[in-house]
């Protein structure tokens, strides 16, 4: 990097990339490194988003990306089941261009910045929260400013090291994501995506994901989402939603479209609005909602203004079968609140519905698990998933798992199909074997897998299964 002190005076070559890891089953655009494109784009700055599973990098290739590549700054996107590979990659770098700036950034990193920092000593900064300023700020800096507490003060989320401590920067959430702009598509087109969505199933191809809101209000005890977007939601104005969808559709050929966001439903006035107005513009796509929405946010009308504008699934997080386990979670939902939802749904709609269950939360118990599954097989739910609960970074159970455990966290069980030592009072393997108990159990019935089988459209999708199956019942 050359030294600006007045601003860039060449733009500067920039990586934004995922990690290469044993396991990943869906592969969509990454949204968060697309809008970090843009911010970067937007000052001058040449951005490469470089995405393994898309581009089918093994180590080798992506090594060649580096050495090839001469990169000024490089930030990598990391999840925490992804730290061993995090790590790797580091590592990397600094052997074969140890002048690149490093940026670590993603929920990890927001949920915990100062054990990050010194985790990964490789790592030049980091960022908690919403990057796109923040980002956009350090790459302005000069080498010099680079080294001056001054400068890196001012940077918003900048988590940084001065006098062997880690310092991190306020990020106040940004008010008008209309500010934004549309995240760098260009450097990500939906085609060049294999068919392995989020959520396994699409009807049309290609598709893409997009997110209209930030922020979450809710305060669910296992949930980290507050560590990024802040419990503040903050929402997209119509208008400018339906202006990225049309750009998806014209210039991309997008026939699907993914809403990824955590609260979509959150605003009833703003779901019948972009229903209606999606409706009305006759482009012929059908959408789902992967992530999940609240079921509490559900009344017939927001239903059938959704089937009207062309949503064909949705996933809702259900979590438990026990209203004891509920409380614990502090979803704010019951059981027979839960069954009431999911039959609503099914009355008013033809769209899938998959439940988000979680095993092993603390003190819950086996009883309380199997109360789980057989809840799962009475709903008229399409789908499921039974995931092994994790106290991730950023959310109130970890805090209170690393108090429990202090520095000795067993980092490589933070994996969905792993079970977490000293979370639950289960023993590990009985977690698991109870985990793969639910998915037979819930799967292996005529009408359920029947209907599995034939939402599946392409090979894609076979293989995407068939690779969730095998890590499931392989891993321990």
């Amino acid at each position: 990097m050359e030294n600006r002190a007045l601003g860039p005076i060449r733009p500067l070559k920039v990586l934004l990339y995922k990690p290469i890891v044993p396991v990943r089953h869906a592969v969509l655009p990454p949204l968060g490194l697309g809008y970090l494109a843009r911010a970067l784009q937007e000052e001058g700055h040449r951005v490469t988003i470089c995405d393994p599973g898309r581009d089918r990098l093994d180590w080798a290739g992506f090594t060649r990306v580096v050495r090839e590549g001469c990169f000024d700054l490089a930030g990598v996107q990391m999840f925490t089941p992804e730290l061993a590979a995090v790590q790797k990659h580091l590592d990397l770098w600094r052997k074969i261009s140890p002048e690149t700036v490093l940026v670590v950034g993603g929920f990890h990193v927001s949920g915990d910045p100062v054990g990050t920092m010194e985790r990964f000593p490789q790592a030049d900064f980091g960022f908690v929260g919403e990057a796109e300023r923040g980002l956009a700020g350090l790459a302005r800096l000069s080498v010099d400013q680079l080294r001056d507490p001054a400068f890196l003060a001012e940077i918003p989320g900048l988590v940084w090291r001065q006098e062997g401590e880690v310092r991190v920067n306020p990020n106040p959430p940004l008010q008008d994501l209309d500010t934004l702009g549309f995240p760098a598509w260009e450097r990500m087109p939906p085609a060049s995506y294999p068919v392995a969505p989020h959520g396994l199933v699409c009807r049309q191809v290609p598709s893409a994901p997009l997110v209209t809101s930030r922020g979450c209000p809710f305060g669910c005890t296992f949930c980290a989402t507050q560590a990024v977007g802040t419990r503040q939601f903050r929402q997209r104005s119509v208008g400018n939603v339906l202006a990225e969808i049309a750009l998806l559709v014209e210039s991309y050929g997008v026939r699907e479209i993914h809403i990824e966001d955590d609260n979509f439903t959150l605003r009833r006035d703003y779901v019948l609005e972009f229903c209606e107005r999606l409706h009305q513009a006759r482009l012929g796509l059908t959408l789902a909602l992967p992530n999940g929405v609240r079921l509490d946010t559900l009344d017939e009308e927001v239903l059938t203004a959704m089937q009207r504008a062309g949503f064909h699934s949705l996933a809702v997080g259900i979590e438990s079968g026990n209203d004891r386990v509920l409380k614990l979670v502090e979803k704010s939902l019951s059981r027979d609140l839960i069954a009431e939802k999911i039959r609503l749904i099914k009355k008013t709609t033809s769209m899938s519905v998959t439940g988000f269950f979680m095993l092993g939360y603390p003190t819950e118990t086996e009883e309380e698990i199997l109360q789980s599954i057989r809840f799962a097989k009475e709903l008229p739910l399409d789908h499921v998933t039974f995931t092994c609960c994790m106290p991730l970074p950023g959310s109130s159970l970890w805090e209170e798992y690393r108090t429990r455990r202090g520095e000795a966290i067993p980092w490589e069980d933070f994996f969905f199909y792993r079970a977490v030592e000293g979370l639950s009072e289960l023993p590990a393997a009985r977690l698991r074997a109870l985990q793969r108990r639910a998915m037979r159990e819930f799967y292996l019935r005529p009408r359920v897998l029947a209907g599995a089988l034939g939402r599946i459209r392409s090979w894609d999708q076979v293989a995407n299964a068939f690779g969730r199956l095998v890590e499931l019942f392989r891993r321990s």
